[in-house]
């Protein structure tokens, strides 16, 4: 019975991705549980299993009274088939994430362009069920993780179909933030019951992990006319005003030192430091360049950090570099070959480009972090585009 072999291949294969974590001998610490979350979530994945199943345990159940199996039965069994393997794999991508030591890949990407082709590759499929979808696409950039974000999109249109038979499709920026905006609006036609919210169906768990993990504020609203509303914001968006990039206007005034730089809006920047004016001054600098700063106090949680997300630069301070710190700049390396690296340096006259020492550190002195570290910043970073 050929058909019964395709009921078995529903079983996924695990795969994972390097870390620091393998490339060092000091694993990264182990994500506290959520009993209740699991317990939700295995309850939900139990539950959108046994349709599937019921409909394959019918068909072989006629099928050993009859021997024979009609050609309407095999189309339910292969839908069957196809619905449980998308449950095993969403549940193996929910799993992946949840682990929390996913290593993402930072490109800028063309949101808009990467929408435009997941709908036409879905429009036979919303054909087949009698979706009508309309769209008002703008140019957005972002700087995100390429996979992620096309699994982001297949949920967010999985979300859409199952919530309604007509579907509003919108991309733009807002005005402030300057966050690029995916909405999409389902709406089931006048005279139609409503579909009901699905806000813990199997689908909506791994759209809420993939957001988290790539830092997309997710929200869903549904309204008891029958319209239901879901809207993702991304952060790091590549904004642009008037034909200049965000990084390229200095909010001194001075903008003459960035003139011909990439857009840098939506980089991140890890600083090692427990010294509270450096970090102060780091702070100031990357809100100037509008860059996201993340902070640790020590080496060891540097490395934990660098463990679950890669960032484009590093800034060590030069009283926390030990041996350890060299350890965990050799690991990244071997990772990250065009990472960035700068120090703060208590001497007063330090100031060494690593481009220009044959160094693989820049070196700037903690006395002229405010006026020198937002171009020192500029020039790093500009490698990494």
């Amino acid at each position: 019975m050929q058909f019964m072999s395709r009921v078995a291949a529903i079983a996924p294969v695990s795969t994972r991705r390097p870390t620091v974590a393998e490339a060092a001998p000091n694993p990264t610490p182990e994500v506290p549980s959520q009993p209740m979350m699991d317990y939700v979530l295995a309850s939900q994945i139990g539950a959108e299993l046994s349709a599937p199943i019921n409909t394959m345990q019918g068909i072989v159940q006629d099928f050993a009274q009859t021997r024979r199996i009609s050609r309407t039965q095999m189309e339910d069994l292969v839908a069957a088939i196809e619905s449980a393997n998308q449950i095993a794999h969403h549940s193996q991508q929910i799993g992946r994430l949840a682990e929390g030591r996913l290593r993402q890949s930072h490109e800028r990407i063309r949101l808009d362009e990467l929408l435009h082709q997941a709908l036409r590759d879905l429009t036979p499929a919303l054909q087949a069920q009698g979706i009508e979808f309309r769209h008002n696409i703008k140019p957005v950039e972002i700087i995100v993780d390429p996979g992620l974000l096309s699994s982001l999109i297949d949920a967010s249109l999985s979300w859409g179909r199952t919530h309604g038979q007509r579907l509003m499709i919108s991309l733009s920026i807002k005005n402030w933030p300057e966050h690029g905006m995916l909405v999409i609006k389902a709406t089931s036609p006048a005279g139609q019951p409503s579909q009901e919210p699905q806000a813990d169906s199997l689908n909506w768990h791994l759209l809420s992990h993939i957001a988290q993990t790539m830092g997309v504020t997710l929200e869903q609203k549904v309204s008891a006319n029958g319209e239901s509303r879901l809207e993702l914001e991304f952060a790091r968006t590549v904004r642009v005003l008037e034909g200049l990039t965000a990084l390229e206007i200095d909010a001194s005034g001075d903008s003459s030192f960035h003139n011909g730089t990439k857009p840098m809006a939506g980089l991140r920047i890890l600083l090692v430091s427990n010294e509270p004016l450096a970090r102060a001054e780091v702070a100031q600098a990357c809100r100037l360049l509008s860059i996201a700063v993340d902070s640790v106090p020590t080496v060891p949680r540097a490395r934990c950090y660098m463990e679950l997300d890669m960032p484009h630069l590093v800034i060590i301070d030069e009283r926390l570099h030990d041996d350890e710190f060299d350890r965990l700049v050799n690991d990244a390396k071997n990772i990250e070959p065009n990472l960035c690296f700068l120090e703060i340096v208590d001497n007063p006259n330090a100031f060494e480009i690593s481009s220009w020492m044959g160094d693989n550190m820049t070196r700037v002195s903690r006395e002229v972090l405010r006026a020198q570290l937002p171009s020192v910043l500029t020039l790093e970073l500009a490698r990494v585009l």
